[in-house]
């Protein structure tokens, strides 16, 4: 079974999903549940649904996960915005790495032309993007997905250029990898 297919179950919903629709934790030999997205954590790995809601809930609940791995857990409250940010940093890295490969276009004309050429994996916009323009890059781009998770300010920032408000990312061996960090955020965000 490829890695992509493989499945685990989550412990708090008891669904089983693929691997890239969990997230990996370790409980700590003190019982801190600590994420472990990388496996380089030692002890035993447990998934849970990717989900921030799902998170947030279980820090308002006493001791949710201590009947579930027979061990006293301890979930810190600000678990949900550790994650956040874990997955918001990894999306930006991946579009620094696309930069980096050649495959990141930028400027809206720019951005409007490789998606007339069919030469677009996919498109991100700002959230806070003018209305205008979003209208514009929704006729150009049609059925190619989008996504709108971060502001002109951070889209900015990470890019090191003024007013980023729309790019592509090419097709290309990258572009997968830079996608599927965009579609972890987005559902931890939205499930």
């Amino acid at each position: 079974m490829s890695k992509e297919l493989e499945e685990r179950k989550c412990i708090v919903t008891g669904k089983i999903l693929p691997k890239a629709k969990l997230l990996r934790f370790v409980v700590l030999t003190n019982g801190q549940l600590l994420p472990d997205f990388n496996k380089k954590l030692g002890g035993k790995g447990v998934y849970l649904s990717n989900s921030k809601a799902l998170l947030t809930e279980l820090t308002l609940k006493k001791n949710p996960l201590n009947k579930i791995l027979h061990t006293n857990v301890i979930i810190a409250s600000e678990l949900p915005d550790m994650i956040e940010h874990i997955l918001s940093k990894k999306c930006l890295d991946a579009v620094n790495l696309a930069r980096k490969a050649g495959d990141l276009i930028l400027g809206f004309e720019k951005v409007k032309d490789v998606i007339t050429k069919g030469k677009a994996a996919f498109v991100i916009e700002a959230t806070d993007a003018g209305e205008d323009g979003k209208q514009k890059i929704a006729t150009i781009a049609k059925d190619l997905e989008k996504f709108s998770l971060y502001d002109v300010a951070t889209l900015s920032e990470a890019l090191k250029r003024e007013n980023t408000v729309y790019f592509a990312i090419a097709k290309s061996q990258i572009s997968d990898m830079v996608r599927e960090a965009f579609r972890r955020y987005q559902t931890f965000l939205n499930e």
